[in-house]
């Protein structure tokens, strides 16, 4: 398991963030914000019940170039789904509650089934699901906190050619799933009618996956007891925690701009520890696959204007670090510094009823990958990568 904030975080949760780049720490146009900062919360906390949902769907490509073959592979077409729903009501003067349902993290990754890196990869999917029931209060006019627990459920899933069998046929699959809890926190205040400011810190999440299944298929018969067609595994996946500071300043009254400064703390994604469980004549063992992520920084700005009483058109740049080192790059997952753009709309269809869409396309630095045959903790093949990645959003948000 490998690892957009870099790693496999899949973005903004929620089209009208996305459209905006993902600057919604101090962003009060959107409810959405609400995964990102709970102490938005208060700040909806008027007799309406909001609701905002909407799906989305992520394509990340990349293109290998063999070390030794010169030949280029294409990654297939893989599309990650997600979506997001929200809702907000206040219950009193002061005191708000909500629920996000997003999905976070996750990816797609597959490679033709002849390519040269077969044998380390050919196809891996993560799938997560976040539910976050929140409360807010308003602490006065100008601040507010917010606090929400988080219960996430994750789906993993992976397969690779055998390589020591010249039969194509022979694979190596896992899969498993499990779920963990956190705690996301979260501020919110004004300094004056232009320009407000967020605080919200998002604990890591543990995901344990203890009903996991490891089968092999095509084995020959001669060595069906060192590679069973079936043994139980465990392991454990350590999700990021997230600190993000964010401003907004109102430039004109038609005019928002908005700023996010995160760190994500992707240094505890250190390995992936497979137990697997002894099967038939195969002993119980350990399989240890290095990760050693380090932490790293997202910044976004945003711009949200206000063509009209019904349109209001989105844009956002962002820059990311990947938490991945030179040495652990991998064709699971291929991450990078990316450089990206996003663009979007929200158009009212009437005083309480509008729809979003949100797009945002990133583009990943050259990465090189060098095999460590001294190392057989870390599985790789030596080449060059090139990554691009695609993110697109409709959804509606209405009040009543």
């Amino acid at each position: 398991m490998t690892a957009a904030a870099s790693g496999f975080d899949t973005g903004p949760q929620g089209a009208r963030v996305l459209g905006l780049g993902g600057a919604s720490t101090a962003y009060i146009n959107s409810i959405a914000g609400l995964s990102t900062n709970p102490g938005l919360l208060a700040q909806w906390g008027d007799s309406l019940t909001r609701l905002s949902f909407g799906g989305m769907g992520q394509v990340r490509r990349a293109s290998f170039i063999g070390q030794d073959t010169y030949q280029r592979t294409d990654q297939e077409l893989a599309i990650q789904p997600g979506g997001y729903f929200y809702a907000t009501r206040g219950v009193g003067k002061r005191v708000s509650v909500g629920l996000a349902v997003t999905t976070p993290y996750g990816y797609h990754t597959k490679w033709p089934g002849n390519w040269e890196g077969r044998a380390v990869i050919q196809e891996s999917q993560l799938s997560t699901v976040f539910v976050q029931p929140t409360a807010g209060i308003k602490l006065n006019d100008n601040f507010s906190a917010g606090v929400g627990f988080v219960y996430a459920f994750g789906k993993y899933t992976q397969n690779r050619a055998l390589g020591q069998y010249d039969d194509p046929a022979a694979q190596a699959q896992l899969s498993s799933s499990g779920s963990g809890l956190g705690v996301n926190l979260g501020l919110y205040g004004r300094t004056g009618d232009n320009l407000a400011f967020g605080i919200s810190y998002r604990s890591g999440v543990k995901l344990k996956m203890d009903n996991g299944t490891f089968t092999n298929v095509g084995v020959p018969a001669r060595d069906a007891a060192l590679n069973p067609a079936s043994a139980a595994v465990n392991t454990e996946f350590n999700l990021p925690s997230t600190l993000s500071v964010g401003i907004a300043d109102r430039i004109t009254p038609k005019l928002l701009i908005t700023f996010d400064f995160t760190l994500s703390g992707w240094s505890t994604l250190d390995s992936l520890r497979l137990d697997v469980a002894a099967s038939g004549a195969a002993p119980a063992r350990k399989i240890n696959t290095s990760r050693r992520y380090e932490d790293a920084l997202q910044f976004r700005v945003g711009a949200d204007y206000r063509v009209s009483d019904k349109l209001t058109v989105l844009g956002g740049l962002r820059y990311d670090e990947t938490p991945i080192r030179d040495e652990y790059i991998n064709p699971e997952f291929i991450d990078a510094n990316r450089l990206g753009a996003s663009a979007g709309l929200s158009y009212q269809l009437t005083s309480l009823i509008a729809l979003e869409a949100g797009y945002a396309f990133e583009y990943g630095q050259l990465r090189t990958a060098r095999a460590t045959q001294t190392n057989a903790n870390v599985a790789n093949i030596s080449g060059t990568y090139r990554t691009a990645t695609n993110t697109a959003s409709v959804g509606v948000s209405l009040a009543f």
